[in-house]
């Protein structure tokens, strides 16, 4: 079986019926890339889509195999063969290196967390949660690039990386909840920009960051699962779920002694996460 004989009429066929590549991929809910490789040689339709690929291309899927018209099922076995042990490759094993990675990365940071032995500053252990996240969004998107081809299998590994990045997150605000303080009285703040105004007349440098634009920054990601994840995209209700999921979070910390009940805390929380509503929004806008 001559694959490359295969690519060139795949390519041949396209054209003549006068179809782009975008064109053909839409009908066989596949990528555009995916065609892309098909026509140079660099991947292979899946066995699934030979019957779709050659009523497209008004061909027998025995020409399709044959690579110019005509054969039998022994070139379809043949075919699923070669095409499998091209899946098999060097792409594939890169994306589950990644992952396994990104699983290495995430319980060294939980080993910091919970280790009381191990004093880390706070920065260095949100760098290894970053790390572990930046390792599924790369194998993410190697295997969206380089192996996908069917778009339902593109969406299904978007999915699932943005779930193990949301429990990741999940994690980490869980620890920043439960484990970052503990005191033995109850504290509140009730007076708006109080907290604020002391934070900024501190002068203190590191103040400023950690509760001011960390108070902002913490919550972007939950605003983008929100959008992405379940799908929660109308402004008001948007707004609603996370005003309630802050205030949850404040009086549980109040309640079980592991922080203030601050409602400037809540103010820039909700606004962090309003503006990366606004912002992403308006990018998505933007790219359509």
């Amino acid at each position: 079986m001559n694959l490359q004989k295969i690519s060139n009429l795949i390519k041949k066929k396209r054209k003549e019926l006068g179809m782009t590549q975008e064109e053909l991929a839409s009908k066989l809910f596949v990528t555009e890339k995916a065609i892309s490789r098909w026509e140079t040689g660099r991947g292979f339709p899946d066995i699934s889509l030979l019957l779709p690929l050659a009523e497209q291309l008004q061909i027998d899927v025995s020409e399709l195999l044959n690579g110019e018209e005509k054969n039998d099922i022994e070139r379809l076995i043949e075919y699923h063969s070669i095409t499998l042990e091209n899946k098999y490759n060097i792409v594939l094993k890169l994306i589950i290196v990644l992952y396994t990675l990104s699983l290495l990365s995430f319980l060294i940071y939980l080993r910091f967390e919970y280790d009381p032995n191990m004093e880390l500053h706070y920065f260095i252990r949100l760098f290894f949660l970053i790390i572990s996240c930046l390792f599924i969004l790369i194998g993410k998107n190697i295997y969206n690039s380089h192996y996908a081809e069917k778009l339902e299998n593109k969406q299904k590994i978007t999915k699932f990386s943005q779930g193990i990045i949301f429990i990741y997150y999940v994690i980490f605000l869980f620890n920043m909840v439960l484990f970052a303080r503990y005191t033995t009285i109850q504290s509140y703040n009730v007076i708006p920009f109080h907290s604020i105004n002391t934070i900024l007349s501190s002068g203190n440098f590191y103040a400023i960051i950690i509760n001011i634009f960390g108070n902002l920054l913490i919550f972007m990601p939950l605003e983008y699962f929100l959008i992405k994840l379940f799908r929660i995209n109308k402004f008001l209700l948007n707004f609603v779920v996370v005003f309630l999921i802050l205030l949850l979070i404040e009086i549980f910390q109040f309640i079980f002694k592991v922080g203030v009940l601050d409602i400037d805390d809540l103010f820039l929380c909700t606004l962090g996460s309003l503006l990366f509503y606004i912002f992403y929004n308006k990018f998505q806008r933007n790219t359509r």
